[in-house]
Formats: structure tokens, C-alpha cells, sequence
């Protein structure tokens, strides 16, 4: 069935592809080896450039950065798999964000001006009961250090900052309590030689290997979403539906909750909808995935056309879903992200590889195959102009293609509205 709604033949050219809003993320990986010299652990360090130093005065945010990195991309893209030894702030161990991350994949280095008052205690007893190894950084002998000594795992001694007599006496209570050692700062042959030998378990420095940057490509995000999605989670109650909405108008927030749930916190979960995800979790595993998130985002460039396409597949395949009796919700999860591949710039498989979403959704986003797979195939043959394919699929619906391409339009339409409303104050 033909319609004279239908847009002209010179209209019908497939667009070029829009440029992908996303924005280059940076974190510096430093190889920590054992006695073998084989490479056992990586000490992840926030950049905020391709600079070799770090440049912040919030060491927080720098925590918080390495953290989101590690949650969206995983351990086999920073790591290659291995442990990653993160710097703690005080904050940071209070909050329990750390606990996003895997405790078989990550070490908690307890920084060496964090306060051993009785929260902090309390914060690393929770986590050591939790599985997750602690590293006390910079050890030396103070009363500070001898109150957080029954929570560690490993400290780390600085070769330049301390003297061989010194080395010695922490390698040999050390060994007396059961903690292992890490020599940081070996910066030549002698060194590591001497802390082998007083029996140092690991070994970071110079002497090895100076810090790699990495760069990432990020998901570009819209800061008065994110605020606005803050703000309904730190109210005392709120509607989950208030909460699913507020995410789904926001593709990076959609995609780093599902990351999220892939996290250590949770593992894999066959997940259905954001809403299924929220029911997930509880209120304060909620306030603590979107304040990280928000603290990454404050400085993130505005979304671009790509997001703009995200928003009107997801709203399309929803409509179409409720028209044709299918799942509207996995539909919209399958428009939203069926451009994260082109976002984030890396294989359609890799991406539903690191996200908990059903095998329904994995099938529709890899090849555009069954039920869901189908609702794509309509949406991106109206966003294409591919009239004969919009044609074939109204027929076997048994619809006209006006109603079709009215939901499209409908889908453009509230696309649109959600970026101007993200463009208003909050």
C-alpha cells in the first residue's frame, strides 16, 4: 500500500552517518610485577589529559573517574584481565562506590592521608567482610597507619622516602602478621634486587616501566538530564516511573545503568526493560550509581545527532511494539541502543557482550533478527528512506504505511522535545 504522505524520491537518499558525540576519556596504567618480573597487577591513575601527571585539585573526582572507567569498559580493556589497584579517598571508602567494581578485580589502595577515625575503620572492615582487597599506600609506622594495619592485605612501601633499615623492620613485621609487601618507586637494579631479597612480594616503578595513558571514547551526556535524574534520587520517595522516565530521555545514563548491573555488585542479569533494571535496586544502590555518574558527566559536551537518532529508534520501536502487541519496553531498550556501536565506536558485539540484556534483545541488536529485531528493521527503514522495505513490512503487518509513518514522525517529534527540554535550565 502507497500513500501520497510518503516523502519525494531526492528526500528518500540515505543521510550520511552523523558525527558520534562522544568525548575522549583518559586513565594512566602502571604494571605492578611479582618476584618472577611477570606482570601481575596494573595501578590505574586518573588523567585528565594525555599529560603523564595528574592534574586535579579533587582527588575524589580523580577516584571517581578511574572507577567509572573501570565499570564501563572493564577490566579486559584497562587490564588485560588483571587486578587493578585504585586509590581511595576517604570519601570514596565511606561511600562504598568501590564496590561497583569486582572484588576479584580490583585492589582498594587506602591512600596515605586518609583518617583512621571510626567510619573509616568501619568502611574497611565492611569491605574486607565483602571480599575486596585492601592496600595500605605509602606504608610507615604511625598511629594512624597501626589502627588501619588489621584491615590490610598489602602495603605499599616507597623505596625513595624511606631508608634500608627501615625497608627492613616493615618487611619483617610484615611477615610476622601475614601481610604481603609492595616495593613502589624501584628506580634501579639495586632496589629491587635488596627488596627481593628482604622478601617484597611485588614491585612498581621506574625501574620497570613508567605509567601508560589510555585513551576511551565515552558516551557524550546532557548535564541538566543527569542533574535532574540526581535530584529525583536523593528525594526521600519517589515513583520508579518517575525515575524510568527521567532515564530513558537520557541514552548515556540508559547505558551505564545496564553496565551497572554488569558490575560486580550484581553479575549478569537477563535484563528486560530500565524498569526491570531500577526493581533491581534498592534506593541507595540507586543514589550511588547516578552520583558517580553525575560527577563524571558535570563537564561532558552536549549530546549530538547520533543521540538525537538513539532517542527517535528507541521511541519508534516502542510505538511500534504497542501497535504490532509486542514488548514495548525491550523495543525501546533496542532502539535506544542499536547506535552504541557507532557511539562508543567498537563492534555491535562487543558492545551487547558487556551488557546484562535478555538474548530477545542481544538477537534484535546484533542482526536486527526475531520479534524486536523486526521493530528495528521498520524504524531504520523510515529514518533511511528504504520505502520498499517500510512497504514489504506494512503489508506483512497488515497496516498502512501512514500509521507507520505517523509513529515516525511522532518519535522524531518527542525526540526533538527531550533535547530542547535538556537544553533548559533544571
Amino acid at each position: 500500500m502507497r500513500t501520497s504522505a510518503r516523502p519525494s524520491d531526492s528526500d528518500a537518499r540515505p543521510l550520511p552517518p552523523p558525527t558520534a558525540p562522544t568525548c575522549t576519556r583518559y586513565v594512566a596504567r602502571q604494571p605492578i610485577l611479582d618476584r618472577e618480573l611477570k606482570t601481575s597487577a596494573y595501578e590505574l591513575l586518573f588523567r585528565s589529559g594525555t599529560e603523564s601527571f595528574f592534574q586535579s585539585n579533587d582527588p575524589d573526582s580523580a577516584t571517581l573517574h578511574v572507577i567509572d572507567l573501570s565499570v564501563l569498559f572493564g577490566s579486559a580493556a584497562l587490564t588485560g584481565g588483571l587486578r587493578a589497584f585504585i586509590n581511595c579517598t576517604r570519601n570514596v571508602l565511606l561511600q562504598d562506590v568501590i564496590t561497583l567494581l569486582p572484588r576479584d578485580r580490583v585492589v582498594i589502595e587506602v591512600l596515605e592521608d586518609v583518617l583512621a577515625d571510626e567510619q573509616t575503620l568501619a568502611a574497611c572492615d565492611r569491605l574486607r567482610r565483602a571480599g575486596y582487597v585492601i592496600a595500605l599506600d605509602d606504608y610507615t609506622l604511625t598511629p594512624n597507619t597501626l589502627r588501619l594495619l588489621p584491615f590490610a592485605d598489602i602495603v605499599k612501601v616507597d623505596l625513595l622516602s624511606t631508608d634500608a633499615a627501615r625497608q627492613a623492620a616493615i618487611a619483617a613485621e610484615m611477615r610476622r602478621r601475614g601481610i604481603r609487601l609492595l616495593a613502589e618507586k624501584v628506580e634501579n637494579r639495586a632496589q629491587f634486587d635488596y627488596a627481593r631479597q628482604l622478601g617484597y612480594h611485588y614491585f612498581q616503578g621506574y625501574f620497570f616501566c613508567r605509567p601508560q595513558t589510555l585513551t576511551m571514547q565515552d558516551i557524550a551526556a546532557s548535564k541538566p538530564g543527569y542533574m535532574h535524574v540526581l535530584e529525583i534520587a536523593n528525594r526521600e520517595s519517589y515513583e520508579v516511573s518517575e525515575m524510568e522516565t527521567a532515564i530513558l530521555r537520557e541514552p548515556s545514563l540508559c547505558y551505564r545503568l545496564l553496565r551497572y548491573l554488569n558490575s560486580a555488585a550484581f553479575g549478569l542479569f537477563p535484563i528486560r526493560s530500565v524498569r526491570h533494571a531500577l526493581s533491581m535496586l534498592g534506593q541507595r544502590e540507586i543514589q550511588k550509581w547516578i552520583a558517580i555518574v553525575v560527577a563524571i558527566s558535570i563537564s561532558s559536551d552536549r549530546p549530538g545527532e547520533l543521540i538525537s537518532c538513539a532517542l527517535t529508534r528507541a521511541r519508534c520501536c516502542e510505538l511500534l511494539a504497542s501497535l504490532f502487541g509486542e514488548d514495548s519496553a525491550s523495543a525501546f531498550m533496542v532502539g535506544m541502543l542499536s547506535l552504541m556501536d557507532a557511539i562508543l565506536d567498537r563492534p555491535m558485539e562487543l558492545v551487547t557482550a558487556q551488557l546484562p540484556i535478555n538474548s530477545a534483545c542481544k538477537e534484535a541488536l546484533r542482526g536486527q533478527k526475531g520479534a524486536l529485531g523486526a521493530l528495528l528493521r521498520v524504524a531504520v527503514s523510515c529514518e533511511r528512506g528504504l520505502w520498499e522495505e517500510l512497504s514489504a513490512a506494512a503489508d506483512e503487518r497488515g497496516v498502512g504505511e501512514e500509521a507507520i509513518l505517523e509513529i515516525y514522525r511522532d518519535a522524531c517529534r518527542w525526540s526533538s522535545e527531550i533535547l530542547r527540554e535538556n537544553e533548559r535550565p533544571q
